[in-house]
């Protein structure tokens, strides 16, 4: 157990490196939780600054997650990637920590982002199978319905979903229902929205 919470700690303060908030800091001399949907994640800064400023934010809020679960399987399982079964558990769980740092940091009074470039950075190293899978249904739900909470919530389903198909580990299976239902959570003002229409959707900013 002590073990299993460490690895979640070391994420969190991973995660807690909010590249959302430094980018509109840096680039922006804003704070981007003041604009737009107040959101510290890729598509808010996509849309307030533009498609530059969105994809460094992707990019390095995936990076900080696969760097974090790289250095949890090297240390525990002695190599960076290549896991089976089991042994994707340190990584999952410091995943897991990475995207409630980013959720939550707390030298921003816990207010960051929504956790689904971390997600993906998760699913990177994590099965291939699963991955596939959740991304071309999150991105054929995006393509179809121009909203990006959409598909974010049916690609946070389907990996779960597929997990549980593909494993037969419990704990494997439970972190990433976690993962979901966090996704979710931090998604209910979305869900909402959507429920009455009222939900923007996707758009670009020139840059």
């Amino acid at each position: 157990m002590y073990l299993e919470i460490a690895f979640i700690l070391i994420g969190y303060a991973v995660g807690c490196f909010q590249i959302a908030y430094f980018v509109g800091r840096i680039f922006g001399k804003i704070d981007i939780r003041d604009h737009g949907s107040g959101n510290a994640g890729m598509t808010n800064v996509t849309r307030v600054m533009g498609a530059k400023a969105g994809a460094i934010v992707l990019l390095l809020d995936v990076a900080k997650a696969v760097a974090a679960i790289m250095l949890a399987n090297y240390v525990f399982n002695g190599r960076p990637w290549g896991m089976e079964g089991i042994e994707y558990l340190p990584g999952l769980l410091t995943g897991l920590g990475v995207i409630l740092g980013h959720n939550f940091p707390f030298f921003l009074k816990f207010r960051g982002g929504k956790g689904i470039a971390s997600t993906l950075g998760l699913a990177l190293m994590f099965d291939l199978r699963v991955l596939v899978i959740t991304f071309l249904v999150a991105l054929a739900t995006l393509i179809i319905s121009k909203y990006m909470s959409l598909a974010s919530l049916v690609g946070l389903t389907m990996l779960a979903a597929t997990t549980t198909f593909f494993f037969s580990d419990c704990q494997i299976i439970v972190v990433l229902w976690i993962i979901a239902a966090l996704g979710f959570f931090t998604h209910r003002k979305n869900i909402v929205r959507l429920i009455k229409s009222e939900e923007n959707k996707f758009s670009i900013k020139k840059f």
